[in-house]
């Protein structure tokens, strides 16, 4: 008997162990973006502008909107998904009917600023999402300088070795091209076509200036949280095309995670820290019961001095770890917020329980319509003359 009780002793502190263990959510090192360690650089003369000229201007594709006006985009694209605030005083027109033909644009006074494409199908000449950085190089004229103008004030941007492999910087006639690629596959992620004061508002690599610097005018508090949400909806929009764009199927959004990740994002800011366990609030596990979140595997990704969703998207991509987590086939739902500049996405696997009250709420909805339209088919039989 005495065997018996030690051997249910030794199975039950296993299995604990093993819920432990199995139940506890993955963690990963936070991001911090360029943004941190960007400096920006005032010089009373700044030395000769790189020697190495601007290609010409694309004369076909999307990039020919920047300049146009609202009224040209709705001829082409028609209306939008969603019309969102950024921090910088334009507005995205969000374009997410479907993954291949993903693009959002950005509109400062009815005119298009700037244009992100991620859909393959989206005409972006020169280039096209999935092209090798190879075939980039080797078409495109490159230098690890590049220089901008608005009005009389000159800007000069320098890229890092880490920007010339996955955040490439091309000068055309008038017209900028980030391009976003993959440190994996080497391939194309996303193209943003910006005007130069675009690009020199955000800022997006060390910059040295002569004149007056560019400068946004921050958003008031209303405002701020209406771009929170905006980022929140756009990192839900980012992850998918991602994930597609590998072959995996997109994760459904689910407000309780929304809520947990905008609170930490929030928790991150106001106490000044970026890591998994919040002071205040815990780790993922504890800040997930707090919500009544079940689940059977759970994830997160952090990161901050990102001055946009795209931007902190990119980065998560060609970080290893967080790579692994934003594409884990595992995970079926996601919950993305952010706080200013703190962006939290975290990314679960539900119970099997969960699953299957889900599938029994459903069929009793289904069956509730089923029955209401059948109801109503009658109704009006009767009515009939």
């Amino acid at each position: 008997m005495k065997a018996l009780f030690r051997i249910l002793m030794v199975c039950g502190a296993v299995a604990l162990i093993g819920f432990m263990f199995f139940n506890t959510p993955k963690e990963n090192e936070p991001l911090e973006g360029p943004n941190t360690n960007s400096n920006i650089i005032p010089q009373t003369q700044l030395k000769q502008e790189p020697a190495i000229g601007a290609m010409t201007r694309p004369q076909t594709g999307i990039s020919t909107l920047i300049g146009k006006s609202t009224q040209t985009v709705l001829e082409q694209y028609g209306e939008p998904a969603r019309k969102e605030p950024s921090s910088f005083g334009y507005q995205w027109w969000v374009y997410n009917k479907d993954v291949s033909t993903f693009f959002m644009i950005g509109i400062d006074n009815n005119i298009v600023t700037q244009i992100y494409i991620a859909g393959q199908e989206i005409d972006a000449f020169p280039f096209k999402v999935g092209q090798k950085r190879d075939e980039i190089y080797r078409m495109t004229i490159i230098d690890y300088e590049v220089a901008a103008t608005v009005g009389e004030n000159i800007f000069i941007f320098s890229m890092s070795e880490e920007d010339m492999q996955t955040r490439l910087l091309i000068k055309f006639d008038g017209l900028y091209a980030q391009l976003y690629i993959d440190r994996e596959t080497s391939e194309l992620q996303g193209i943003r076509y910006t005007d130069s004061e675009t690009l020199v508002l955000h800022q997006p690599y060390e910059m040295s200036y002569q004149g007056e610097l560019v400068r946004r005018t921050p958003p008031s508090s209303f405002l701020q949280q209406e771009i929170d949400v905006a980022s929140a909806k756009q990192l839900d929009d980012l992850l998918n095309v991602t994930r597609v764009h590998h072959d995996l199927l997109p994760l459904e959004m689910d407000e309780s995670l929304e809520e947990a990740a905008r609170m930490h994002s929030e928790d991150m800011k106001v106490q000044n820290f970026l890591a998994h366990e919040s002071p205040t609030y815990g780790d993922l596990k504890k800040r997930l019961q707090t919500q009544h979140i079940e689940y059977s595997e759970a994830n997160e990704n952090l990161a901050t001095a990102y001055f946009d969703a795209i931007e902190a998207m990119h980065g998560w991509t060609n970080s290893p770890e967080h790579r692994k987590v934003l594409l884990n086939d595992r995970y079926t739902r996601v919950g993305s917020g952010v706080f200013v500049d703190y962006y939290t996405q975290i990314y679960i696997e539900p119970t099997t329980q969960e699953l299957e009250r889900e599938k029994q709420d459903d069929d009793e909805e289904t069956k509730n319509e089923k029955q209401d339209s059948e109801d109503s088919t009658e109704k009006s039989d009767q009515t009939s003359p």
